[in-house]
């Protein structure tokens, strides 16, 4: 759970917000965050997944949306046939970035 001061964050109840090393929103969604954010309109938070969950619960007020969890999107290291992985070092990066575009979306073990 995260925790905050009040200064930082003065309701009662966090908001909803992905965490991870990644999620995907459609492109309306990305519209409205990037149109509302240049006027201003949004709050920006200390860390970008939990502005993330506000600004979509912001758009979400005017157009209700469907909250998708996959376990494809993982938390804890990597697995194979990932969309994200976590905890992996530049150099693990480079090395599932070169098999997913042979297409082989495959954790690696390189030392």
């Amino acid at each position: 759970m995260l925790t905050f001061t009040l200064q930082e964050w003065p309701e009662e109840v966090y908001p909803p917000y992905a965490n991870g090393p990644g999620y995907v929103i459609s492109s309306d969604i990305a519209d409205f965050i990037m149109s509302e954010f240049t006027k201003k309109k949004l709050r920006l938070f200390k860390m970008e997944d939990v502005s993330m969950g506000l600004w979509v619960e912001v758009f979400n007020r005017t157009r209700p949306i469907e909250y998708i969890h996959n376990v494809k999107f993982c938390q804890f290291g990597c697995i194979n046939d990932y969309y994200t992985a976590h905890y992996q070092s530049p150099r693990l990066m480079l090395c599932m970035w070169q098999k997913l575009l042979e297409g082989k979306p495959e954790c690696c073990n390189v030392r």
